[in-house]
């Protein structure tokens, strides 16, 4: 028994298979122009539509409505090298495995539309929130994760004042759709060990790696938040921008389907493991942004950025089965709060041609002993580089890549089975990011 997702064609042109690819599975990959130059631009950049999403106060600096479109390929290598994990009687789990690191496609969309000199609207179509793991189904691990999946998507109205020539204001509300997956697999031959005796168990063929189920669950939910910005320009070589973004309370609500071999029956007496609904809460963090925007020549601009995410609102994750006779299934996350820094540079070559860099290092929210099968996220450091073509007074496109280095990470955790998991992550990914923007 399954979630029935909302049949809405906006989730399939929104987001396929996102890899969260900045802290933890927060998603930066909102637009070509500003991935040049490692988002260091977000809320001070005027280059495209994107501004909308990144500081709606920035809105205010387009004479002219745009509309902007792309997509992001962001293309994993990951590896786990397996140093000793064992079962609940010391038996190894297992080998290494890799290429769990799932490829993802994330387009987005933005509107900026001019309906007079000071008031700016705009729209933004993006994926904010993205994850999506999954290993083979017998690595040393899979009693802690097989399959993670997190897809959110984020539609964000907004609108901006000029107050002055030199400083507006900007709001919007996020309108947030997630879906999650998470599977795994059950141990009932430890199960059978810790609730009835080990005689009985292996008479029943119920040991340790020796009667593998699996559970997946699914769920949804819609939820609101908010989004306030401001803009200024004290010098017109210098813009300053800093934004908030509200945390959003998801409650996703669902099924849990569970896979029980025969001989694991008997531990279904008591109507455990039984398919059953259930509720789950997702608390997606708030976070603080600001930069400045510097043109130090006619033809070079100077960016850098800093955001303060307060992932600590994710504490844990907690699914709250309806059969009362199921414990809720929990993973511990103590997550803290985390920043990403970054610095990038725009060079006009000529009227037309315009080339980006840009660096940015990417604190993990995670806690080395909280650290989780399902997010073994370590700090990453991100090297961009980009460019944009002005087609005509009409067109621009712009392309981006960033190479994205994750730290190598250490794992040690002992699961709900006295399965202890030891081993060792890499991996790294590429982005590639082209996107296409109109003005009218």
């Amino acid at each position: 028994m399954k979630t029935k997702l909302l049949g809405i064609g906006l989730l399939a042109a929104t987001m396929l298979s996102p890899t969260a690819l900045a802290d933890s599975f927060a998603i930066s990959e909102y637009g070509a122009s500003d991935l040049g130059r490692a988002n260091s631009g977000r809320v001070t950049q005027t280059e495209d539509a994107s501004a909308a999403y990144g500081n709606p106060a920035l809105m205010t600096g387009f004479e002219d409505s745009q509309v902007s479109a792309g997509l992001s390929a962001i293309l994993g290598t990951s590896s786990y090298r397996d140093t000793g994990s064992v079962d609940a009687l010391g038996a190894p789990l297992g080998g290494n495995t890799s290429g769990f690191l799932e490829d993802g496609y994330v387009p987005y969309g933005h509107v900026v539309y001019a309906p007079d000199a000071r008031w700016r609207l705009g729209l933004s179509v993006t994926a904010p929130f993205g994850l999506a793991t999954e290993y083979e189904a017998d690595w040393p691990g899979r009693y802690q994760a097989i399959k993670s999946s997190l897809q959110a998507i984020n539609i964000n109205p907004s609108a901006a004042y000029a107050v002055t020539d030199t400083f507006s204001v900007g709001a919007g509300l996020n309108l947030q759709y997630v879906t999650a997956e998470l599977s795994s697999a059950i141990d009932f031959g430890a199960v059978c060990f810790a609730q009835v005796d080990p005689t009985t168990c292996a008479s029943a063929g119920l040991t340790p790696q020796a009667a593998d189920g699996l559970t997946d669950i699914e769920g949804e939910d819609w939820s609101v938040g908010w989004n306030v910005g401001a803009s200024w320009m004290p010098h017109p070589d210098w813009t300053l921008g800093i934004h908030y973004r509200s945390e959003i309370d998801h409650e996703l609500e669902g099924d849990a389907d569970f896979t029980v071999p025969a001989q694991a029956q008997l531990l279904t007496a008591s109507g455990a493991f039984a398919d059953t609904p259930g509720t789950a809460a997702l608390n997606l963090p708030a976070s603080t942004e600001i930069g400045a925007r510097w043109q130090a020549t006619e033809r070079l601009a100077v960016y850098a950025d800093a955001i303060w995410t307060e992932w600590s609102s994710l504490e844990e994750l907690r699914v709250d089965f309806e059969n009362p006779v199921q414990p809720d299934a929990v993973e511990e996350l103590s997550y803290k709060d985390a920043g990403r820094y970054s610095i990038g540079a725009d060079y006009a070559v000529n009227d037309r041609l315009t080339l980006r860099a840009g660096y940015a290092y990417d604190e993990t929210p995670v806690q080395p002993e909280d650290r989780s099968a399902r997010i073994p996220d370590n700090d990453r450091q991100i090297f961009a580089l980009g460019g944009s073509y002005d087609v005509n007074d009409f067109w621009t496109i712009d392309a981006a890549y960033n190479r994205v280095e994750i730290d190598e990470t250490d794992f040690d955790q002992t699961g709900s089975y006295a399965d202890q998991v030891m081993g060792v992550y890499s991996g790294h990914a590429d982005v590639i990011s082209v996107g296409v923007s109109r003005t009218f």
